[in-house]
């Protein structure tokens, strides 16, 4: 549990008061929902491999296919994604730099986001900082729904002290101007005598080393929208649908996940099970033993009462595998489960040669996949563009660099791709004299583009010695 979650839910009686929490600090009352964190708190428990069908004594274990399926719509969403800042003022190269390390963070990030339906994205003057759901507070959303305030909790330990500080981000009128206000409080040791997380006591930010530098309150002008960035996966809020807050991708299979676990579970417990025994009676262990003669690890001697008459009777036990039903079962649970987290149907199978969950290449008339990782690229979009804005605005604030104009283009790479049919057309290309030569060896060959000339320019000059080699041979017949 994030330490937001936690402030929330145990602060109260911090001030004397009655379910005293984050908001009243600020005087403001989060946008919040008992069904949505209970929801978060689920999905984080499900993806974390602690589903709450996980049971040890009936066997039950998780592949994790919750994660597995995260894992792979993020991957597609941030496939080969490139951001390029374009502009010839020092802003620009400033952006770049910023940018550039914003890139290499997304993939990882977006794995977290769409496991919790969402993630914070914002610059904080020296770096990045993503911020799950649990570790921000909504105090206030426009006419869509798009958040414009929020409560950030920061952490910070000096010594033997555990400080915790809160953000607050929104804007507010000021004599008829609109102004983007910052408010930062900090508390010292936010644990009771009993163990349960407090805010712990008011402090002056100067007493933090870390966040000596802050204001109590900043004043921006000028700002339309937040210095932060909200990166929602798209689709309805199905559990509070007045939540600004988006749903984990895999928030409407959790009864196929369920089953596929089971399932896996079972097959499991049916091959661990399914040793070859031969049983015999006690006269046969008997006589086996007066010979000093050592049995077989598979054969075992019959129980008291099983024995016939004579106990000298022998018994085969071979384990009945339902294997193939099983692999039935769970690979419609797997493509039900796709289909639901937006992934075109069978996308998702178990292959019952290798043991292994495998995503199939996507071909390009998946149609429902190709339309799902294009929204979400949308709406990635979207956010760090807001995102690198508050940048842009932070940058002016603190005097990082120059006032400059940028522009932004966004590049993302081809989910249908092959890479064996890009090697073959640019192949073709390179016979047909459209690109050099050399260019197809530097992209696929993996040569340097020095390499790769010197053996070009080599197998020109053996070219043209074979030639002259040809015309000789030819003049020499003709005499």
């Amino acid at each position: 549990m994030s330490i937001f979650t936690r402030l929330l839910g145990r602060l109260g009686n911090l001030f004397g008061a009655t379910n005293a929490d984050i908001g009243r600090e600020f005087n403001v009352k989060l946008i919040s929902s008992a069904q949505m964190q209970n929801a978060l708190s689920t999905w984080d428990n499900i993806s974390k491999g602690k589903a709450p069908w996980v049971d040890r004594e009936d066997g039950i274990k998780t592949v994790n296919m919750a994660k597995f399926i995260s894992d792979t719509r993020a991957k597609l969403t941030t496939l080969d994604i490139g951001i390029n800042v374009s502009g010839s003022s020092a802003r620009v190269e400033f952006l770049q730099n910023i940018v550039d390390d914003l890139i290499k963070r997304l993939p990882e990030k977006i794995c977290e986001a769409d496991r919790l339906g969402g993630m914070m994205i914002r610059w904080n003057g020296e770096s990045w900082d993503f911020v799950l759901p649990g570790n921000f507070g909504v105090t206030e959303v426009n006419s869509n729904r798009e958040i414009v305030g929020a409560i950030f909790a920061v952490q910070a330990v000096e010594g033997s002290n555990t400080y915790t500080r809160l953000e607050y981000h929104r804007f507010v009128d000021v004599e008829g101007e609109s102004l983007y206000q910052v408010t930062n409080r900090a508390y010292r040791n936010g644990t009771d005598i009993s163990g349960n997380t407090t805010l712990g006591t008011p402090v002056p930010l100067t007493e933090v080393r870390a966040w000596a530098h802050l204001q109590p309150d900043t004043y921006i002008k000028g700002l339309t929208k937040p210095l932060f960035a909200y990166f929602r996966v798209p689709g309805s809020n199905m559990i509070d649908d007045s939540s600004p807050l988006g749903m984990s991708i895999f928030a409407n299979a959790i009864t196929e996940l369920k089953a596929i676990d089971i399932a896996i579970s079972r097959k499991d417990d049916e091959i661990e099970d399914s040793k070859h025994m031969t049983f015999i009676g006690q006269t046969i262990k008997r006589s086996a033993d007066n010979r000093h003669i050592k049995l077989p690890r598979f054969v075992q001697q019959l129980g008291i009462g099983l024995e016939d008459s004579g106990n000298s009777s022998i018994k085969e036990h071979v384990a009945k595998l339902l294997t193939e039903q099983r692999l039935q079962d769970i690979n419609f649970n797997l493509s039900m489960a796709g289909v639901k987290c937006g992934f075109s149907e069978g996308v998702f199978v178990l292959d019952g040669q290798r043991g292994m969950v495998t995503a199939t290449q996507i071909e390009s008339d998946d149609r429902d996949t190709i339309q799902t990782i294009k929204d979400d690229r949308d709406a990635l979009q979207s956010a760090l563009e807001q995102a690198i804005e508050g940048a842009d605005k932070l940058a002016t604030l603190m005097n990082l660099s120059p006032l400059g104009e940028y522009e932004l283009t966004f590049a993302f790479g081809d989910i249908t791709y092959s890479y064996e049919e890009d090697k073959a057309n640019w192949r073709l290309y390179a016979m047909q004299g459209w690109i050099p030569k050399w260019l197809y060896f530097v992209k696929f060959e993996k040569m340097s583009e020095e390499e790769a000339k010197a053996m070009i320019a080599e197998a020109q000059i053996a070219d043209a010695e074979q030639m002259l080699f040809q015309q000789s041979l030819s003049a020499g017949g003709d005499d």
